[in-house]
């Protein structure tokens, strides 16, 4: 799958939905370059919010599902907006759509891909490895900080990776969040991008 890929696709009354009620979420993993540690790196920014009706909402984790520390925390005048910037070699991206009660879910690993071996300017090479479809998490269980569930096509409970749960239920609250201000994934800490 092309790279360019790689990120939720929602359909266009929804996008439509999101611009009209504010809820901006900023999807794209860049590579940058840091030149004084002479080294590439991922870079996320969590962003997103919602409404009553609607909701978008993307965080970055390790790749095991665990907590990152943001680089640089964004305040902004309104809300739903970019909360945080994170840097890495390495980034796990989970990103939410909701529609009511109705989620949508990507789950995503983002590296860096060096051209033959080399030190050059690599590209960002992303797998998917999860995609819920239309699940389901009625707003008083998402108040007990549950996770949306998915079915296969068949019915059968299509299970979210044990690892990525707790992510998983973050990245729901997110997505719920009405006039979003804070992160929900990533946390204050010592960050290695110096």
């Amino acid at each position: 799958m092309a790279d360019d890929l790689v990120r939720l696709v929602l359909p266009r009354a929804l996008l439509r939905r999101l611009d009209r009620g504010g809820v901006f979420c900023q999807t794209a993993v860049t590579v940058e370059r840091q030149s004084r540690a002479g080294r590439w790196v991922l870079r996320g920014v969590e962003s997103g919010g919602g409404t009553r009706e609607v909701g978008r909402y993307i965080s970055f984790f390790s790749s095991q599902g665990e907590r990152l520390p943001w680089l640089q925390r964004l305040d902004r005048i309104g809300a739903n907006g970019a909360h945080a910037v994170v840097v890495g070699e390495e980034l796990l991206s989970v990103e939410m759509g909701r529609v009511g009660q109705t989620y949508q879910l990507l789950i995503a690993r983002h590296n860096l891909a060096y051209p033959n071996g080399t030190k050059k300017r690599p590209r960002r090479a992303s797998k998917i490895l999860f995609r819920g479809f239309d699940g389901q998490l009625p707003a008083e269980l998402l108040k007990q900080g549950l996770a949306p569930e998915f079915f296969t096509r068949s019915g059968e409970v299509q299970p979210i990776p044990e690892q990525f749960v707790d992510a998983v239920k973050l990245v729901a609250g997110g997505a719920a969040c009405r006039n979003c201000r804070h992160c929900h994934g990533l946390v204050s800490g010592e960050t290695t991008a110096r």
